[in-house]
C-alpha cells in the first residue's frame, strides 16, 4: 500500500494554493491591461504632437501609414494602422492622463476602444459608468450601445446638468438613480409574441424568458413573485410581477397592460405601492417603485397626471417586434427633443 499522499487528502491546502494562483493571475492581467492602455495613450499623444508640428494637410496620413508599417514589422498586428488611429483617438478624447489612469483601472482596453468612438461626451460617460457599475463584458457593452440604451433611459430626457450630476453620484458614491435604470421603450422581441396575445400570455412569456427579460431591464433586478396577491378591504388585488433592485434598494412592482396607457392605471399602481410600503418594505430600504408597461403610451394623459417626472411611478412602452433601427433612432431622438423642450419652457 502506497504512502504517497493523494491531492484530495488536502482539499483546504489545494483550494488555498489555487486561490493564490488565480488571484495573482487576475492581478497580473489587470496590471498588464493598465500598463498597455497607458502605453497606447502615450503613443497617441506622441503622434498627435508630431502631427501638430507640421502644417501639411496630408502629413498625418503619411506619418501614420509609415509608422504602422514599421511598428507592425517589429511588434505585430497590435500596432497596425487601425490601432494607431485608436491610440490617437484615445489621447484626443481623454487628454488628461490621470483620467486614463482611473478608467483603465476599471475597464479593459477593449472596453475603452469601444467607448472612445462615441462622439457625444455625456453619452460616452453614461456607458463608461454603467459598464463599471454593472460590470458589463465588452460584448454586453456593444449590445447596449447597439440597442440605443442611453436614448431609451429616462436620464436622456433630463437636462444636461441633471445627467452629469447623476453620473457623478454613480461614479463617486456608487449611488444609482432610477432615471439611469428605467427605459422607454423596452425591447421584448425575444418573447416571440406576434399579432394577438393576452396579458396572461405576455406574463407567461416573460417568466419563460426571465433571464432575457432581466437582461433587458437591468442586471441588478432580482425576481420575487408573479401575481403577488394583496388583500385590501377583503378584496384581492394582484401585482403582475414583483422585483427587487439591489442598487436602488427598492421593491419594483411591474404592471403589464396590452393597450394604450389609461389614467386609471396610476391609481391602481399607487394602491400597490402604498400596500408594499406598509407591508413589505424592510428597514433600510427605499420606497417601492412602480413600472407600468403598456404597448403604447398616452403622452397627454401622462403629462396631465405629471408622471413624466414622477419619482415613484414610471410609464414605459414595450415593443414585441422591433422596427428598423433608423426609424427607431429617429423616434427616440424626437422623444428626447420633446421632453427637453418641455423642461425648458
Amino acid at each position: 500500500m502506497s504512502d504517497k499522499p493523494e491531492a484530495n487528502d488536502h482539499p483546504e491546502l489545494l483550494n488555498s494554493i489555487v486561490g493564490l494562483i488565480d488571484q495573482t493571475r487576475h492581478f497580473v492581467a489587470k496590471t498588464v491591461n493598465q500598463e498597455l492602455t497607458l502605453l497606447y495613450w502615450k503613443i497617441g499623444k506622441t503622434i498627435n504632437e508630431e502631427i501638430l508640428k507640421n502644417d501639411r494637410a496630408d502629413y498625418g496620413k503619411k506619418l501614420i501609414k509609415n509608422l504602422s508599417e514599421d511598428l507592425f514589422n517589429r511588434y505585430g498586428s497590435g500596432f497596425n494602422k487601425r490601432n494607431l488611429h485608436s491610440f490617437i483617438k484615445l489621447n484626443s478624447i481623454i487628454p488628461d492622463i490621470t483620467i486614463v489612469h482611473t478608467v483603465c483601472a476599471q475597464l479593459s482596453w477593449s472596453h475603452i476602444r469601444t467607448l472612445i468612438y462615441i462622439e457625444n461626451n455625456i453619452k460616452r460617460e453614461f456607458y463608461v459608468q454603467m459598464s463599471i457599475h454593472e460590470r458589463w463584458s465588452v460584448r454586453t457593452l456593444q449590445e447596449r450601445i447597439d440597442s440605443m440604451l442611453f436614448e431609451r433611459t429616462a436620464i436622456s430626457k433630463k437636462p444636461e446638468e441633471t445627467i452629469i450630476n447623476d453620473l457623478e453620484l454613480l461614479k463617486t458614491e456608487k449611488q444609482i438613480s432610477p432615471d439611469l435604470i428605467f427605459r422607454d421603450p423596452y425591447f421584448l422581441d425575444f418573447l416571440g409574441l406576434h399579432d394577438s396575445y393576452s396579458e396572461k400570455d405576455l406574463e407567461s412569456s416573460i417568466l419563460a424568458q426571465l433571464q432575457n427579460f432581466i437582461t433587458e431591464i437591468g442586471s441588478e433586478f432580482a425576481f420575487l413573485a408573479r401575481q403577488k396577491r394583496i388583500t385590501i378591504d377583503d378584496e384581492d388585488f394582484y401585482i403582475d410581477l414583483l422585483f427587487y433592485h439591489r442598487g436602488l434598494r427598492r421593491l419594483v412592482a411591474i404592471d403589464l397592460k396590452l393597450g394604450k396607457f389609461k389614467a386609471g392605471y396610476k391609481g391602481q399602481m399607487e394602491l400597490y405601492l402604498r400596500w408594499l410600503e406598509k407591508n413589505e418594505q424592510k428597514e433600510g430600504e427605499n420606497k417601492p417603485i412602480g413600472l407600468i408597461l403598456c404597448s403604447e403610451k398616452s403622452p397627454e394623459q401622462i403629462n396631465y397626471l405629471m408622471l413624466d417626472n414622477d419619482e415613484q411611478i414610471k410609464v414605459s412602452a414595450y415593443l414585441t417586434q422591433l422596427p428598423e433601427k433608423k426609424l427607431l433612432l429617429e423616434k427616440l431622438e424626437k422623444a428626447i427633443a420633446i421632453a427637453q423642450n418641455n423642461i425648458y419652457k
